[in-house]
C-alpha cells in the first residue's frame, strides 16, 4: 500500500503525508492561503506526530461507515487509519483533501435525484442501495450511518435549491438497527432549531422516515469548499477523547481562533444549541459535533458552523446526561445555571431571551409530518427538558 499522500487545499497544494515510523507532514506550500488548518502554519520543519493532524484525522470514518470500508477492503488491506485515509481523503468534509498518486481516483458518480430519493419505493433497502455506490467516498466521521452523496441536477428550486451542484453536497443519514427512528428524531430536533431561529443546513426526511438528507455547509455558492474543523482538531484531541472536555472550553476555542467580527455572533450561537440541547435532552454535543468554519486560516471570517447532528438521545438512554462538562458537571443544567454560564463565559446580556425563544420553540413544537413512534417518546423528554429550562436552580 501507498505511503505517501499529497495533501492539497482548496486553494492550492499544501504538502506531503507520509507514514514512516510516525506520521510526517512536509509543507510543499510557500503561500500561508495553503496551510491546512487553524492550528499548523506554513513551517520548513516536518509536523511529526504518532496521530494524523487533527484537522485530517476528525474526519477518519467510525461507526458504520468504518465497518463497511473493512468489510469491503479488509482482504485485500491492512486497516490501518492512514490506509482508510487513503480510500477517503479525497472527498472529506472541509478544505483539505488527501490522495495517493499511486492509486486512481474512484469513478465519479453522476448523483441522486433528491425528490425520487425521498419517495424511494424500491425493494431494496434505501440505505443499503446508496452505501454501495458512496460510502467508499467518503470522508465523514460519525457513529451513526452516513456517508457523502452528490445531487443530481435537474431539479426545480421548489424542491432543491443549487441544484446544479455536481460535488457530492448532501450527507445522507439512516436510522440504524441499535436506534430505531433516529433519521425522524434528527428530523423533528433540526425541525424545532429551525422553528427557534438558530443557523441549520438545508435538511430532508424521506417519505419511510427512514434517512435523514442534510445539505453540506461546507461549500460555498461557487462551488468551493470552505476549511472546517471540529472541536477535536482544535482542542488536539483524539475522536475516541470527543466527551473528555467542557463547553466552557469550546467558549474558549470560539474566543481564541473566530474572526473578531465573527465573535460575538459564534459566541451566541453556541449559546443557542447549548441550550436547545438541554431542551431537547441532546446528550451526544460532544467536541465532533462543534466546529469553525472559514474561507483558509488566514481569512477574516472565521465563525462557528451551522448546527448539525442534534437529537434526542433520552429516548434510548433514559438516564443520559451531558456529553461535556458545563459548570463542572455532566447532570443537566437548570435555567441559573446557563444564564450565569452566559454572562459569565460567553458574553451575552440576555441569555433569559435566548432561553425562553428556545423553550417556546421546543414546547409548541407540533410535526408537519405524520410523526411516527420516536416521536411520541421524545415529546415527554421534550417537555422535561423545557421544565428545567423555565425552573429556577
Amino acid at each position: 500500500m501507498n505511503k505517501s499522500l499529497l495533501v492539497q487545499t482548496t486553494q492550492g497544494p499544501s504538502g506531503i503525508l507520509t507514514k514512516e515510523s510516525q506520521y510526517v507532514f512536509n509543507t510543499t506550500a510557500t503561500d500561508k492561503l495553503c496551510q491546512i488548518g487553524l492550528t499548523m502554519p506554513l513551517t520548513a520543519k516536518s509536523y511529526s506526530s504518532n496521530i494524523l493532524p487533527g484537522v485530517i484525522r476528525q474526519n477518519l470514518p467510525e461507526g458504520f461507515l468504518l465497518h463497511w470500508i473493512r468489510e469491503k477492503f479488509g482482504k485485500t488491506m491492512r486497516m490501518n487509519d492512514f490506509n482508510i485515509l487513503t480510500l477517503t481523503g479525497r472527498n472529506a468534509i472541509g478544505r483539505v483533501q488527501c490522495r495517493s498518486e499511486a492509486m486512481s481516483a474512484p469513478e465519479s458518480q453522476d448523483g441522486e435525484d433528491l425528490k425520487e430519493l425521498l419517495a424511494w419505493k424500491g425493494t431494496e433497502d434505501l440505505f443499503s442501495h446508496l452505501a454501495e455506490k458512496y460510502a467508499q467516498l467518503s470522508g465523514i466521521s460519525g457513529v451513526q450511518p452516513k456517508f457523502l452523496m452528490p445531487q443530481k441536477s435537474g431539479l426545480s428550486h421548489k424542491d432543491v435549491e443549487k441544484a446544479s451542484i455536481k460535488v457530492p453536497n448532501l450527507i445522507v443519514k439512516s436510522s440504524g438497527y441499535d436506534y430505531p427512528g433516529l433519521a425522524e428524531n434528527e428530523y423533528h430536533c433540526m425541525m424545532i432549531a429551525k422553528k427557534a431561529g438558530l443557523a441549520v443546513p438545508q435538511f430532508w426526511l424521506s417519505d419511510d422516515k427512514g434517512v435523514f438528507v442534510i445539505e453540506r455547509f461546507d461549500i460555498d455558492s461557487s462551488n468551493s469548499y470552505l476549511g472546517f474543523e471540529d472541536m477535536t482538531s482544535l482542542t488536539g484531541c483524539q475522536n475516541d477523547e470527543k466527551y473528555n472536555s467542557s463547553y466552557e472550553i469550546i467558549v474558549k476555542i470560539v474566543k481564541a481562533f473566530c474572526s473578531d467580527s465573527f465573535k460575538a455572533e459564534s459566541l451566541h450561537a453556541l449559546f443557542q444549541s447549548i441550550v436547545l440541547s438541554v431542551a431537547v435532552r441532546n446528550g451526544d454535543a460532544h467536541l465532533k459535533n462543534f466546529g469553525l468554519l472559514y474561507t483558509d486560516p488566514t481569512s477574516d471570517d472565521i465563525r462557528l458552523s451551522p448546527l448539525y447532528d442534534i437529537v434526542n438521545t433520552t429516548s434510548y438512554l433514559p438516564k443520559d446526561v451531558m456529553a461535556l462538562k458545563l459548570a463542572k458537571t455532566k447532570s443537566w443544567p437548570y435555567r441559573n445555571t446557563l444564564i450565569e454560564f452566559a454572562k459569565l463565559h460567553c458574553d451575552i446580556d440576555n441569555p433569559e431571551i435566548i432561553i425562553d425563544t428556545i423553550v417556546e420553540a421546543a414546547a409548541s413544537y407540533v410535526p408537519e409530518i405524520e410523526a411516527g413512534n420516536i416521536w411520541r417518546q421524545m415529546k415527554s423528554h421534550i417537555e422535561l427538558g423545557c421544565a428545567t429550562l423555565a425552573a429556577a436552580d
